[in-house]
């Protein structure tokens, strides 16, 4: 059964029969649930138990409408409860829009629940996985496991000999388990780890069972993994920031085409700090491992093209991370109508069967493979890190379709190639990796 960090959940009074029907369903699931119906303020300060159940409560979620974020009281709250996780970063805030309105900037800047764009059974799954003790034990210190043991769900082993540095991580990713550490005087931020176990999976398209598939997605083969971990998020901004100031990486470039610029340049993306980093090529991902790993002393690797799938669709061949059927309200692709990339974490209900989450949309991510025709072998050659040849993108973006996002749909293009809607996620090993990493 599962744990969940105790709550206070903060609504407009005005809401008190939509938003009983959220806090009846969260405590159905078990979480301890504190909830001022009856308007319990007095005058102009927060009522003695109000302030009480601020400072014992380690999750804040905020039922989002227009009359809450009105609401004197509701802004009383969050403002206390904002100034307990300036003392005490392990807090979650979680809000979550259940009415029409605006998210504030400073909201939207956290990971929210837009609960407006699902079935109210998924926006209580979504609220109730953001509120697991999984989450609450991200705010902890961190080990290093044993050389031959994967790390469990969270974050990522904090290396020898480091510090931590709180004050790189942006709070909505500390909120999701990413690490600031210092090394030698040298900043890195480490993301959340969603670990794989070794076996076989089923790679690739049967076209009888999915009518989209492309041909090099054939034959639908089984194929062995070994045990591994996968970044639950792609590379972020804030991650490829410490790269840059250490001169690991170069700043990410615009890039052109018929004498035209495109994508956001470095500056536009370093106000984004929770977005996926793009236009970086597959030469500056696997700069930016080949950094990391050597800094941490960790097995740091870009994920080999049948990693990547496994922790998409798990082993049993589901066309999306979550199932046969696409649902736009669990990813960013072209339907959602977004158009543009978006923060990580932003779609909980999305994740594959092993936690990862962000496989589908949002950004191209590269592998370590080479592009080559099945059925898939890692020990025929298409793990040559030294070859110029097509390189794997997988996962689609939010300029591409559904059909784009399927998790054994396949692209290529060169090494050296940029663009504004592809980036990178890291993947964790026990042993070397055929020299990637580590």
């Amino acid at each position: 059964m599962s744990a969940f960090r105790s709550t206070f959940v903060s609504h407009a009074h005005a809401d008190n029969d939509l938003c009983d029907r959220y806090v009846n369903a969260l405590r159905a699931r078990g979480i301890d649930v504190w909830y001022d119906r009856n308007n319990a303020q007095a005058g102009h300060f927060l009522d003695r138990e109000i302030e009480e159940q601020l400072e014992q409560r380690s999750s804040f979620v905020l039922l989002m409408t227009q009359q809450a974020l009105d609401s004197y009281w509701v802004q009383q709250e969050l403002g206390a409860y904002r100034g307990l996780i300036a003392r005490e970063r392990s807090r979650l805030l979680l809000p979550v829009r259940i009415g029409p309105c605006s998210v504030p900037t400073l909201l939207n800047a956290l990971l929210w629940i837009d609960a407006l764009t699902m079935p109210f059974d998924q926006a209580i799954d979504a609220i109730a996985t953001a509120l697991t003790a999984q989450g609450a034990a991200t705010i902890q210190p961190t080990s290093t496991p044993p050389r031959d043991t994967l790390p469990p769900l969270g974050p990522a082993p904090a290396p020898a000999d480091s510090a931590p540095a709180h004050h790189l991580t942006p709070m909505p990713l500390y909120n999701l388990g990413f690490r600031g550490y210092t090394i030698n005087g040298v900043e890195c931020i480490l993301p959340p780890l969603c670990p794989i176990s070794a076996g076989v999976f089923t790679m690739g398209s049967d076209k009888s069972h999915d009518k989209e598939a492309n041909d090099n997605e054939t034959p639908q083969y089984p194929v062995e993994v070994e045990a591994f971990a996968m970044g639950q998020h792609p590379v972020t901004v804030a991650e490829y920031v410490c790269a840059v100031r250490s001169k690991a990486v170069r700043e990410p470039t615009q890039y052109e085409y018929s004498g035209k610029k495109y994508g956001p340049d470095w500056a536009t993306q370093q106000t984004h700090p929770d977005h996926p980093v793009v236009c970086v090529s597959w030469n500056d991902a696997m700069a930016y491992v080949t950094w990391l790993a050597k800094l941490t002393g960790q097995i740091w690797h870009l994920p080999t093209e049948a990693e990547w799938e496994k922790a998409a669709r798990g082993t049993d061949g589901r066309l999306y991370p979550w199932g046969d059927t696409f649902d736009k309200a669990r990813c960013n692709t072209r339907e959602s109508g977004i158009g543009t990339k978006t923060p990580v974490g932003r779609y909980l209900t999305g994740a594959s069967p092993y936690h990862v989450q962000d496989m589908t949309g949002s950004v191209w991510e590269w592998t370590s493979s080479l592009f080559q025709m099945y059925p898939y072998r890692e020990n025929d050659g298409r793990e040559n890190r030294d070859s110029s040849d097509h390189r794997v993108l997988r996962g689609g973006s939010w300029y591409n379709d559904q059909r784009g996002a399927r998790a054994a749909y396949r692209d290529r293009s060169w090494p050296v190639y940029i663009s504004l809607d592809a980036g990178f996620r890291l993947a964790w090993s026990l042993v070397q990796h055929n020299g990637v990493g580590g």
